[in-house]
């Protein structure tokens, strides 16, 4: 098991939902996708702060009742006896879990869907296109007031660009909470 690489959640390709999208991915998954890359390469800079710099990333977690996050983020202190070769138990290093929802337009819809992950993750975040960063400065008091982060993320600079980051609190489920690491790690032991 390798935690450097992005993990898909099996069986679970929401896109495909609809007819005629069986053979092509659609724009707003190849854009969740490339943010997933680069912000798992900038992980340590963007979060500098943090003493978590272990990390999991793993895509479309569907966390019954809550949603389907584009991205969850699990990160933890380095445990000096972990052993690579056996499967990854989550929980047992207390991770700080960040989901993600992705959308190139509806930011609307975007701010409800990552608001209900607050249920079950330490910060919740809406990624946009950077060019709506007039539009979204407007709103930012609303995604303050939630406390939903709110990132912008040019894929053809591949630049994240941070308008507002809260800081991890306690998920308000802990149940949920659990789901989504239970979830994680049955799929990333497949």
């Amino acid at each position: 098991m390798s935690t450097s690489e992005i993990y898909e959640y099996p069986d679970h390709k929401p896109e495909y939902n609809f007819p005629g999208r069986e053979t092509k991915q659609n724009p707003e998954a190849m854009f969740a996708e490339q943010f997933a890359r680069s912000y798992q390469r900038r992980f340590i800079e963007i979060h500098s702060r943090t003493r978590k710099k272990q990390t999991l990333f793993i895509r479309e977690v569907p966390v019954a009742g809550n949603g389907i996050p584009d991205l969850l983020v699990f990160s933890w202190n380095h445990v000096p006896e972990y052993n690579t070769v056996s499967p990854l138990v989550l929980k047992d290093f207390s991770p700080t879990l960040r989901a993600f929802e992705i959308k190139i337009s509806n930011w609307r819809k975007g701010l409800m869907q990552a608001h209900r992950y607050h249920y079950f993750s330490h910060a919740s975040f809406l990624v946009l296109p950077w060019n709506k960063q007039k539009l979204l400065k407007l709103h930012l008091n609303i995604f303050q007031t939630l406390r939903i982060g709110l990132w912008l993320f040019d894929p053809k600079s591949d630049r994240i660009i941070n308008i507002f980051t809260p800081r991890p609190r306690k998920p308000k489920s802990i149940k949920y909470a659990e789901k989504a690491i239970a979830l994680t790690e049955k799929a990333i032991s497949l």
